[in-house]
């Protein structure tokens, strides 16, 4: 889920407004794992897997459409993210962060993962049911004990995409949270290109 840290002097990220300089800060579990990371278990009793998303500084909220359908798009500055392995499960959503329990319980743990944002935006409107919108990011990923698993085959570092679904409705968002997120994050390995000619690829057609 995510929350905002307000700016001196400015209000707090709404799921329409995120006011120049508020600060954006997710916390959430990972449910499951994929390539290349499927040797992980993230539904082991004993471990729990943590995300840490903080950092992101608001540019600015840009309003377009009509009454009615408006559409709110707003861009984000610096960022980091950061993926614990944790043998002690403790994550708890607890209401209005910052407080005792977030984000400290979701920052235990061995670091697995972590990366800075190259760029990050979420996208919301006034008409969707339950508040409905959209966050993505692009990550480069620096540091952890499985940082290696980001290279593809010729070992060369893959990109990560930070994306989802996400949803403002009071009825499923803990009080003091702005949205849900239901999410993943891909790794964007480049695809090596191949030398060909127009022949060649108009026959694989025939």
């Amino acid at each position: 889920m995510f929350y905002s840290l307000p700016p001196s002097g400015a209000g707090a990220i709404t799921p329409n407004n995120a006011p120049v300089g508020a600060q954006l800060v997710g916390v959430g579990t990972v449910s499951t794992f994929g390539p290349p990371l499927t040797f992980l278990n993230a539904n082991i009793p004993a471990f729990e897997y943590s995300i840490y998303v903080y950092g992101l500084i608001s540019t600015g909220t840009i309003t377009s459409g009509g009454p009615g359908l408006f559409f709110y798009s707003t861009n984000y500055s610096g960022g980091f993210i950061e993926i614990r392995e944790d043998t002690s499960p403790d994550a708890t959503f607890a209401p209005f962060p910052p407080n005792a329990a977030v984000p400290s319980t979701f920052q235990d743990g061995t670091v697995i993962l972590s990366g800075s944002f190259t760029s990050f935006l979420t996208q919301t409107d006034n008409f969707s049911a339950h508040g409905a919108g959209n966050a993505e990011g692009d990550i480069t990923w620096t540091g952890g004990t499985l940082l290696s698993y980001t290279n593809d085959p010729t070992g060369k570092a893959c990109p990560g995409l930070f994306t989802g679904g996400m949803v403002s409705d009071p009825s499923v968002v803990t009080p003091g949270y702005i949205w849900r997120h239901d999410g993943k994050i891909d790794f964007n390995c480049p695809t090596a290109a191949k030398v060909s000619t127009w022949g060649n690829v108009k026959g694989t057609y025939r």
